[in-house]
């Protein structure tokens, strides 16, 4: 909570503040001594072979579910037993709504509060969950993101631009970007990608003189058929290291091509219970055995060879274990090896819950629902919530409140939206009683109307 603050105020500071991040080195900027060693105990365990994986793996699970066990009020009844890994199949496996009925019988009794930050998830499926992390998961989580993007050459201190769903005060001067120097990063909207801005965009890339280029993939496309279209070029671009999206094969090859460089994806979530990163040699997902346990089950939650749901159990977080916890999202493991030598599970066909569709905004810009996506407390008095257009402009929100909820609630969300479209989009408010789900009974984050 307390770096959340700082961290707030220091993206909020002027720039001439802001340069003073450069004189901490690029190890302790992304959390010192955790950050630091994880990082160096990835290197050495990266080609464990499987009995080296195995024996991690049990004696991480040991600790975790007799912690579980002891000390977090939902798992007191849990049978344990010699084998760590049986033990585990003792575990229920849980859904966020389960956590959602009652958020205190996860959280550890023997940990002070002081020890742990709160988080959000991205409520990609219109039902944000509220959680805590360990302090040190910060700095752990850098570690393991920095270990994969080593793959396609990427240093901790590179400079990289990104498209992400951040505040950009100043757009409304347009001014779409600021620069970030705790990651050495530019920092871009991915709300204002218009063909009249991104003549401006690139100008300020090409001065910036990045080595990466990271952020979600709708955006990144949308830049690249820029300059496709405009006959223009980034030079010196390495990798394009993807993320929060799937990824489309048309994308992958349009923006490989226009950038003549590897599109580069990562898997994980705001709850931290799987991580897994492409390969090097091919798009292979690789799952860190150092991470977690990674399980794929069928819908009646039996473990699958096909593909099926992720359950992942977090070694991160102590403070409110996930244990068994159904990412919503889904996953087949691939029973063979890979060439690069690596012994870590390989999952393929891999399906995240976002769906990469667009608003259009005022001056016909394309946005990513996923930049649009609602991150934080100001969601905890909303059942769930849908976006909804059929005029380029306006953006309309549907929500099933809380018994909570009060007149401030939706002023609150237009405010966070404007901080990051700025006026590119008028915001309404529309509370209902029902959010209809799919033929396939799956909620849509999207009603888009107008075609794009």
């Amino acid at each position: 909570m307390i770096y959340n603050r700082i961290y707030d105020t220091f993206r909020g500071s002027p720039n001439l503040v802001k340069m003073f991040a450069n004189i901490i080195p690029i190890n302790y900027r992304l959390g010192g001594k955790n950050f630091i060693q994880t990082y160096k105990f990835l290197q050495k365990s990266e080609m464990w072979d499987e009995e080296q994986i195995k024996k991690f793996q049990e004696k991480q699970l040991k600790k975790l579910l007799e912690h579980a066990k002891n000390h977090v009020p939902y798992y007191k009844d849990v049978k344990l037993v010699n084998d760590p890994f049986r033990s585990l199949e003792n575990f229920p496996i849980i859904e966020k709504e389960i956590i959602q009925e009652d958020m205190k019988k996860f959280v550890s009794d023997n940990i002070p509060r002081n020890k742990a930050y709160y988080v959000s998830t991205g409520g990609t499926s219109g039902n944000q969950l509220d959680l805590y992390l360990d302090n040190s998961t910060y700095a752990k989580e850098w570690a393991f993101v920095m270990n994969a993007w080593k793959r396609v050459g990427f240093k901790p201190g590179d400079k990289l631009i990104s498209f992400r769903g951040v505040e950009f005060k100043k757009s409304d001067k347009g001014i779409f970007w600021h620069h970030n120097p705790i990651y050495c990063m530019l920092e871009m909207s991915p709300f204002h990608l218009s063909d009249e801005n991104l003549l401006n965009y690139i100008k300020k890339i090409k001065k910036f003189g990045p080595k990466f280029i990271h952020g979600y993939p709708s955006a990144i496309s949308i830049l690249a058929d820029y300059l496709e279209r405009k006959n223009e070029q980034i030079p010196g671009i390495r990798a394009i290291l993807a993320v929060s999206e799937n990824i489309y094969p048309w994308q992958r090859d349009k923006i490989e091509k226009t950038f003549n460089a590897r599109l580069f994806s990562f898997y994980g979530q705001s709850e931290r219970v799987i991580f897994a990163s492409e390969c090097e040699k091919n798009d292979q997902y690789h799952v860190y055995p150092e991470y977690g346990f990674t399980e794929i089950v069928d819908k009646n939650n039996v473990h699958t060879d096909k593909n099926g749901g992720l359950v992942g159990t977090s070694f991160l977080n102590y403070y409110m274990p996930f244990i068994r916890y159904k990412t919503g999202d889904h996953a087949q493991f691939d029973i063979d090896k890979c060439v690069c030598g690596r012994n870590h599970r390989i999952i393929k066909n891999l399906i995240g819950r976002w769906n990469q569709e667009m608003v259009i905004g005022k001056d016909n810009s394309l946005i990513s629902v996923t930049a649009l996506n609602l991150h934080s407390n100001i969601l905890k008095n909303i059942h769930k919530y849908q976006f909804y257009q059929d005029t380029e402009g306006v953006l309309i929100v549907r929500i099933i409140s809380k018994e909570k909820f009060d007149a401030t609630n939706p002023e609150k969300i237009k405010e966070s939206l404007n901080k990051k479209t700025g006026s590119n989009l008028d915001i309404l408010i529309e509370e209902v009683e029902t959010i209809p789900l799919t033929k396939r009974g799956k909620h849509q984050m999207l009603i888009q109307k107008i075609k794009t």
